[in-house]
């Protein structure tokens, strides 16, 4: 979103056009002139209004760690950015180029979970199930604004930094919809809260929201882990007052991870690309020529999850050139007094559905026997 407030103004004729467009599209799909698909099938989305920044990602691990121990989980994707097109189903050895850099990074940190990426929903969903028979319920890693699908329970996230009630569409802003949109939401929830965000704060933003009687608020935060070294996961950092670090990445939004990292090491240096962006070589000996530029031996790399897929590439080069880089990961967790109720509402859910269905299959079995 713009900082500049004379930007913005001089943007917003922009917004308008931007925005009319916006609204007979939604108009053409709540009027039915669209089609939407609703499968006879759980499916969770996770997304958002705006552009980027908002941790879908994270989100969406969040619940697979949620319903992995009762249910088979699938995730689809567009596969942002990819060099393919079509229905690909994800697996270990997948690059980050071919599926994206977030379906990627899924795959190999959850090798129980089916992963595929397709543009299109509602034909991606189908192909999905009949590689995956016995999947339970697929996440849709922002699909909000995909309405071709309407997904069983649509969880809306919005950035604390950037609430979606205090922006404005793009150009002018970053909401990609009018912030009605999120009527459609079953829950929204407030992403990268300060860990110390009052009880009283977090009322006074659900009151900004204002949800209606069928929508909940949940807030969030983001917590970082242990990094460990790029060759080698087994490897741990333990953070030293007495390091440089050189933090390169490629993400919508680091200020979070930057403001985490300053306490731990002497000094911070980065190097930042555009969310996504895919690696090159020129970029790789950019990085190692400002590592090298650090002026002291006590120094070494970090990069987030998402950026160590698309360096993968580089993998042997950066073994040989004997970088010490860092993968810093990241999880999401939820206020104490939202976490319950949250997993209690989505466990809650998936779970009636499953056992209707299973109460269906029951019957039809039955009515085939006769």
């Amino acid at each position: 979103m713009p900082a500049n407030p004379f930007l913005r103004i001089l943007l917003f004729p922009f917004s308008l056009l931007y925005g009319s467009m916006i609204f007979v599209r939604n108009w053409l799909y709540d009027s039915g002139k669209f089609k939407t698909v609703e499968f006879d099938f759980p499916t969770i989305c996770v997304g958002n209004l705006s552009v980027g920044g908002t941790g879908k990602t994270p989100h969406v691990e969040y619940l697979i760690r949620l319903l992995s121990q009762q249910f088979k989980i699938a995730t689809l994707s567009r596969g942002y950015l990819r060099n393919s097109s079509g229905y690909l189903q994800v697996e270990i050895n997948t690059s980050a180029d071919a599926a994206g850099d977030e379906a990627t990074m899924l795959k190999k940190k959850y090798q129980h979970v089916a992963v595929a990426v397709c543009e299109e929903r509602a034909l991606g969903v189908p192909q999905l199930l009949s590689a995956f028979p016995q999947t339970d319920v697929v996440l849709l890693d922002d699909g909000f604004q995909h309405r071709a699908v309407r997904a069983g329970l649509n969880i809306v996230l919005s950035s604390y930094d950037n609430l979606f009630t205090r922006d404005y569409l793009l150009p002018a802003g970053s909401l990609r919809e009018f912030k009605n949109g999120a009527e459609r939401a079953n829950f929204i929830v407030v992403t990268k809260c300060p860990p110390t965000l009052s009880k009283e704060e977090r009322e006074s933003i659900r009151n900004e929201i204002a949800p209606a009687k069928n929508q909940l608020v949940f807030f969030s935060f983001l917590q970082y882990g242990q990094p460990y070294l790029f060759t080698d996961a087994n490897v741990r950092l333990q953070f030293d007052k007495s390091y440089d670090v050189l933090l390169v990445s490629g993400i919508a939004y680091n200020e979070n991870l930057k403001d985490y990292l300053r306490p731990q090491v002497k000094n911070l240096y980065s190097l930042d690309f555009s969310d996504h962006h895919h690696f090159t070589r020129v970029d790789v000996e950019k990085m190692i020529e400002a590592f090298g530029n650090i002026e002291t031996q006590q120094k070494l790399l970090m990069t987030t999850e998402k950026d160590a897929v698309r360096l993968l590439s580089y993998s042997n080069w950066i073994f040989e050139k004997k970088l010490p880089i860092f993968v810093q990961p990241v999880i999401v967790e939820f206020f104490e007094e939202d976490k319950q109720l949250f997993d209690e509402e989505v466990t809650g859910w998936l779970t009636k559905l499953k056992s209707f269905r299973n109460e269906q299959a029951d019957v039809a079995e039955v009515q085939n026997d006769t």
